[in-house]
């Protein structure tokens, strides 16, 4: 299953742990540290971006009007 957002992946991968069986319990742990170390590289990247002042990345997400 692949969602828009990388958090709700993350999201959905921590919940599908706590139901998972033995046999399945290391696909997704390790669809969990490949998801992880994306949120990382993203991270990274928009710090990067901005201590070298360059404009960062357009933000996909709306915020809800409050």
């Amino acid at each position: 299953m692949h969602t828009r957002r990388l958090d709700d992946r993350i999201r959905n991968l921590c919940a599908q742990i706590t139901e998972a069986t033995d046999g399945e319990l290391e696909a997704i742990l390790q669809d969990l540290l490949g998801a992880i170390h994306e949120k990382i590289e993203r991270l990274r990247s928009l710090a990067a971006s901005q201590f070298l002042g360059r404009k960062p990345a357009k933000e996909r997400r709306t915020i809800p009007p409050a």
